[in-house]
């Protein structure tokens, strides 16, 4: 059931003016008017999008005992599409012209006014199957809005969802949306420093210069928002993976914790200058690996990374996204009792979710503290040196 059970992927979004605060019988009524075929007019382009119970895809009820977890909401976003495959359209369409055609064996080359005529009949032909159920496609994205952190998280990753997302949530609850990606989590955190500064002058480092290039550096995919700072999760990898290969596998973070980490299973690097591709490494330890070597060494970024962490009893494996700071596919640690017959609490599960966030940002910022400050320059130098003997 979405985030309380099973494996976790989520895409994180900051509540500008807060969470939902009081979870009552009001909040559930905005809900069900809100929810999936509530809507009084069906867009041009067949596609409703509203909440759902979230215990399945058909689940149309809400409860306080169901949805609302301590200060947490669990529901789950479902958008409808009703759409003829153009295959099946081509076909409507065929069959039509074929039946004005008939008896009139001597036309080689339909008229245009008999293509037109089968077009009208295969477009009123979809219109009335869809309007008897034909053609739906649902599908449902659990979503966990955490009033704790004033945060939402959806199990989606496309833009075409958060197109749907981004206006249920305001006509629901009246706020806005804000996506949280590397950059905008960089100033989040650093302005806890007052170091909001530092983010906003820094650019990419030039761990491998651009051979055809000045010798500055060059990300292509943050070249649609020149004011992104995204690549700072693509340098957190690299750091990351520096500091376990140089320094130690245990990473001191800011709350006075520790935490042991192990890059696992997949290692997706990707050329900054739009030249040389993109490497996708799958295999027990892809950081050791010649060919991970090789694509660093020739200025390939990190763009995803398998991970596995341990910090205060608990240990997480998931796949983070650099850029836009995505989980995927997260483990969350084994309760004790808990088995097949006897799964998590709800409660329990959202504190693990919790708490792993709450782990993968002390870590980048244990990253960001170390790039906004003048040690920086030893880390890059450090970097820069050891990328140029691996083998």
């Amino acid at each position: 059931m979405g985030f309380l059970a099973g494996s976790a992927s989520f895409t994180r979004f900051s509540i500008v003016g807060g969470a939902p605060k009081r979870l009552d019988a009001a909040l559930l009524e905005k809900l069900s008017e809100h929810g999936i075929g509530r809507q009084r007019e069906m867009r041009s382009d067949r596609v409703e999008a509203g909440w759902i119970g979230g215990d399945h895809i058909l689940d149309r009820a809400f409860s306080e005992a169901k949805n609302f977890i301590g200060d947490a909401i669990h529901v789950a976003l479902r958008i409808d599409t009703a759409r003829v495959p153009p295959e099946i359209m081509r076909a409507y369409v065929r069959m039509e012209l074929e039946a004005l055609q008939r008896g009139r064996e001597g036309r080689a080359v339909p008229a245009a006014r008999q293509r037109q005529a089968a077009r009208e009949a295969a477009q009123h032909r979809a219109e009335t199957e869809i309007r008897q159920g034909r053609f739906h496609r649902m599908r449902q994205f659990p979503v966990l809005i955490d009033g704790c952190g004033d945060t939402l998280l959806i199990a989606a990753s496309a833009e075409s969802v958060f197109e749907h997302l981004h206006p249920l949530y305001r006509e629901t609850f009246g706020k806005r949306l804000e996506l949280i990606t590397a950059g905008r989590l960089a100033y989040r955190l650093a302005e806890l420093r007052g170091a909001s500064r530092a983010v906003e002058q820094a650019t990419p480092a030039p761990f491998v210069k651009n051979p055809e290039g000045d010798g500055s550096a060059f990300v292509y995919w943050t070249m649609h928002d020149p004011a992104s700072r995204d690549f700072l999760g693509n340098e957190f990898l690299i750091w990351l993976w520096w500091h376990l290969a140089e320094r130690s596998d245990t990473i001191a973070l800011g709350d006075k914790s520790d935490a042991a980490v192990v890059i696992v299973k997949q290692l997706v690097l990707e050329c900054p200058w739009a030249r040389n591709g993109r490497t996708t490494i799958v295999c027990d330890g892809p950081a050791r690996l010649p060919e991970a070597h090789r694509a660093i060494r020739g200025g390939k970024l990190p763009r995803r990374a398998g991970l596995v962490v341990s910090r205060e009893g608990r240990q997480y494996e998931f796949s983070l996204s650099a850029d836009s700071m995505r989980v995927s596919s997260a483990v969350l640690p084994t309760l004790e009792g808990e088995d097949e017959a006897s799964p998590p609490m709800p409660a329990d599960r959202v504190e693990q979710v919790r708490h792993l966030i709450a782990t993968i940002d002390l870590l980048f910022d244990a990253f960001l503290s170390r790039r906004t400050s003048s040690a920086w320059s030893e880390d890059f130098a450090a970097i820069v040196r050891w990328l140029k003997r691996v083998e």
